[in-house]
């Protein structure tokens, strides 16, 4: 048996599972990235539409205020409530805003809405 072609293979096997393991660790990353912006994408919707219906609700209550002429206590108070709620549901969609392109500026490989890398092939996955 010759011990030297065995070693060679030996060597040339472990050289390429260093080289693999590089590319698994940036896919892994990529994939990592992609689920952490697809919740956010998926927590941004809901709160941009808790704001729209906020908005709305905020609209019917100041429409009943104009139609009656009278300022009721009850409803001043449930103007200043749904104004809050307004508020807040606006600046958690900005927050959550913030957080995606924070992650998508961390990134070092740029990537498209179609998942893959820009001036590159289509990325395995």
């Amino acid at each position: 048996m010759d011990w030297g072609r065995v070693i060679f293979s030996l060597v040339g096997f472990s050289a390429s599972l260093f080289f693999c393991a590089s590319s698994l660790k940036r896919w892994h990353r990529q994939q990592i990235t992609r689920e952490k912006l697809r919740i956010i994408k998926e927590a941004l919707e809901d709160a941009e539409e808790r704001v729209t219906r906020f908005q709305e609700r905020h609209d019917r209550m100041l429409s009943q205020i104009s139609e009656h002429y009278l300022v009721n206590v009850e409803l001043e108070e449930a103007l200043a409530d749904a104004r809050a709620a307004m508020n807040e549901a606006m600046e958690f969609a900005v927050n959550l805003r913030r957080m995606q392109i924070q992650i998508i500026s961390s990134f070092p490989d740029r990537i498209d809405a179609k998942g893959t890398q820009v001036g590159q092939g289509p990325t395995r996955g």
